[in-house]
């Protein structure tokens, strides 16, 4: 199955018409969508969820969810606006409360993480007001390496159409038209 991670609050946004072509693209594929906004997800981690972090558990019951759609998951796709250099918070709340310890890695006998995910092609779309140049390091070499190795999250690509505010729309159109090649 493919999984969508999606992160944007703005219906009318770029990262919006991304979604929808990620979605006609994948037509007659098993897919889910997980919206994090319209589902209401919360980022924070709480004391409540901090009880139950370190046996691996939660008592949210969106996580849960997203943790059960995951378990089935072959390739994931991400969608979310570049802020602050990264992903926004709900997308990194997603990772702090969703990819728990013994469901998405465990340690190993060193202290080392083992992935415990199977998820063969991850790949990232996202929307930045500065060119995607000042934010590769990031995303094409920390992120895979350090958080999506971790947890099994393999074959990273990522796509971002940079200046976004200044990008014309033939330069939208073109960014979207290679959505399917990409995924």
């Amino acid at each position: 199955m493919i999984t969508i991670v999606y992160g944007h609050p703005w219906g009318k946004s770029f990262n919006a018409a991304i979604r929808d072509a990620v979605m006609d693209a994948l037509k007659g594929r098993e897919h889910a969508l997980l919206d994090l906004y319209a589902d209401g997800f919360d980022p924070a981690v709480r004391e409540a969820d901090l009880a139950l972090y370190s046996a691996g558990r939660t008592n949210d019951a969106l996580a849960q969810k997203y943790m059960e759609i995951l378990a089935r998951t072959r390739e994931i796709i991400y969608i979310y606006p570049v802020w602050w250099g990264t992903e926004p918070a709900i997308v990194k709340g997603f990772h702090d409360k969703v990819l728990l310890k013994d469901f998405a890695w465990s340690y190993s006998y060193d202290g080392s993480l083992l992935p415990k995910l199977k998820i063969e092609k991850t790949t990232i779309f996202s929307t930045s007001d500065a060119p995607g140049e000042f934010f590769a390091a990031y995303f094409n070499d920390y992120l895979p390496s350090h958080i999506f190795a971790a947890v099994g999250m393999n074959n990273v690509s990522w796509h971002n159409l940079g200046n976004i505010v200044r990008a014309s729309a033939s330069e939208r159109e073109e960014f979207l038209g290679k959505i399917p090649e990409w995924i």
